[in-house]
């Protein structure tokens, strides 16, 4: 349904209620989050809290369901050719893009393209890059061809939603986008209010919901009281921990957990000095006391941070060393460095999550201890965002990785030379060789065990990350909200609002 449309139901639902007919109520779902977006175009955005929002106006051609697997989307079903360098989709009939447009494979060979065009600085370039080119042999089927085989293609094309091929006609798509999803784009006041409404002619059915409002709200305490009082319906973030085990009590409310797909850490710009010295950066991560901030932090929600790849993956190594809590280690390292008297000075950056500025300020207490004077600033979520991608105005910061479903996905952007998410500026050849390879190998082989469980250990060794827990979802929602769960890939949280009811 277009805005001009919802506004003449509204006129004609009170109209009719003025004349003493029966006429029905308008109905509003309130989500609230953690952070506000930096993008609604998926071909450039990065971060979790842009693509809750993307998710539920867009669609990719497969995507994540509740257990993790690929489900259908935009595409009703896929095959790789024998030698694994054809992949074909063959598309959804009948779906319509908001404005109006029918959904081709044109569509889907023009947001691929896109990406691949490397004069558009497309973020994400790298994960799609052993596509070669893109046949659309008709309407509804598109050949991708591989110039190399990608054991783990399929997972980042779950996280491409496809845009129309005349976005680029419109110099504002990124804040007026357009997609096939169940709920069209409205109006967005920044730091406020996003709205959505509900697409009339969705090929999943229209959503029973009529509008859906995402209101960010980056104090956790502050959004829990919003929900509590019934102003926020639905929520997939972090409370405060020490407010768990009250709500999980309180049968007023739904409270759902599930192992979580990222973790929190503390990356250290390897181009600045000191941290150009791995035993600094190795200094930094024995100081990080992660048994206790998860127990007394968080309390108890995740686990304790070891590497990039989680323990739920096959991929995973215990056999790394675990830069468990040593400060006397630590002092051992900075006096190694040529600072055993001081004098060293850092800044870190995060944004005003309360969980990362309480781990900010204990990283500040730990790091006087060896002398290490460390500087904090709290940002906004996007200018801290943008300070990390686009700048080298930083020495240590707080952040974390949703999504990391595969060993690739985890390790490719971050750390690869010209890896798109290489904040940190680590560099290793032995890496960039290994990442190329995983893509090439079988994923169930012994082979493929072994790439990353070596590259975890080289990485692990040469310290550019402190993995402080791996995260836990926590979703909360009132009990008239019918048709939500929680889902452990936090991006994908709205994508099925359409399935969403009030009853109340």
């Amino acid at each position: 349904m277009t805005f001009s449309k919802l506004k003449k139901l509204v006129v004609a639902s009170a109209a009719a209620l003025a004349v003493g007919t029966v006429a029905f109520a308008q109905t509003t779902l309130v989500i609230g989050t953690g952070a506000e977006l930096s993008h609604l175009d998926p071909r450039v955005a990065t971060d979790v809290p842009s693509f809750e929002r993307i998710n539920a106006i867009m669609e990719p051609l497969v995507s994540f369901d509740f257990g993790l697997g690929l489900a259908p989307r935009l595409a009703t079903d896929w095959e790789f050719s024998d030698d694994g360098l054809t992949l074909t989709f063959q598309l959804r009939e009948g779906v319509k893009f908001h404005n109006g447009a029918d959904f081709t494979s044109q569509d889907v060979k023009y947001t691929f393209d896109w990406v691949l065009d490397e004069s558009n600085g497309a973020t994400n370039r790298p994960l799609y890059a052993d596509i070669a080119s893109i046949d659309t042999p008709d309407d509804h089927t598109v050949v991708f061809n591989l110039g190399n085989a990608n054991s783990f293609l399929l997972n980042n094309i779950a996280r491409m939603p496809i845009v129309p091929h005349t976005a680029d006609e419109d110099p504002n798509f990124t804040f007026n986008p357009v997609g096939t999803g169940p709920y069209a784009f409205d109006s967005l006041v920044r730091d406020d209010t996003l709205t959505l409404v509900a697409f009339d002619e969705y090929w999943g059915g229209r959503g029973q919901i009529d509008v859906v409002e995402f209101r960010p709200i980056p104090e956790n305490g502050t959004r829990l009281l919003a929900f509590e009082a019934g102003e926020v319906h639905i929520s997939q973030s972090q409370p405060p921990p020490t407010e768990l085990a009250r709500l999980e009590a309180d049968d007023s409310f739904v409270v759902e957990r599930a192992p979580g797909t990222g973790y929190t850490y503390i990356g250290m710009n390897t181009n600045v000095s000191p941290l150009e010295d791995v035993r600094i950066r190795k200094a930094i991560s024995y100081l990080v006391n992660r048994e206790a901030i998860v127990d007394r932090v968080l309390e108890g929600i995740g686990q304790p941070g070891v590497s990039m790849l989680s323990p739920e993956l096959d991929w995973y190594t215990d056999d790394v060393e675990k830069y468990a809590y040593n400060p006397e280690r630590a002092l051992e390292l900075v006096a190694e460095a040529g600072y055993a008297d001081g004098g060293l000075s850092l800044r870190l950056h995060t944004n005003e999550n309360p969980v990362r500025m309480l781990i900010a300020e204990i990283m500040q207490a730990e790091l006087a201890a060896v002398g290490i004077d460390l500087e904090v600033t709290i940002e906004e979520f996007g200018a801290f965002l943008e300070r990390v991608q686009t700048t080298d105005d930083f020495d240590l910061f707080i952040l974390g990785w949703s999504g990391q479903l595969d060993p690739d996905r985890a390790i490719q952007r971050q750390f690869t030379t010209d890896g798109s998410s290489n904040y940190t500026g680590y560099s290793n050849e032995r890496v960039d060789e290994l990442v190329a390879l995983g893509r090439m190998t079988p994923p169930d082989s012994q082979e493929s065990l072994d790439i990353y469980r070596e590259l975890q250990q080289i990485i692990l060794d040469e310290a550019p990350y402190a993995y402080v827990n791996y995260t836990e979802e926590i979703a909360f929602s009132h009990p008239w909200v019918e048709g939500w769960s929680i889902h452990p890939y936090s991006a994908n949280a709205y994508q099925d609002l359409h399935k969403v009811s009030i009853n109340r």
